[in-house]
């Protein structure tokens, strides 16, 4: 996210949702602050799917280019 804290939160956030997936926010979070700090995270300007899913998309190419064949569906 280009800030250490928004990249902290993110990955907390992250933690929290992948532990317990069909959960909501606030049951997946570990109390009010921390549900709280979710959706500041989530409404802040600079955080946006994109951004996010990015650094995922950037580490699957680089994978990619030491497969010599790589099988892909664009969805």
């Amino acid at each position: 996210m280009g800030d250490a804290r928004l990249n902290r939160r993110l990955v907390r956030m992250a933690e929290r949702l992948g532990a317990q997936p069909n959960a909501s926010i606030p049951v997946a979070c570990n109390g009010w602050a921390e549900t709280q700090a979710a959706y500041r995270l989530l409404a802040h300007e600079a955080v946006t799917w994109e951004r996010v899913l990015t650094p995922h998309w950037d580490c699957s190419v680089e994978r990619m280019h030491g497969q010599p064949v790589v099988l892909w569906h664009p969805g």
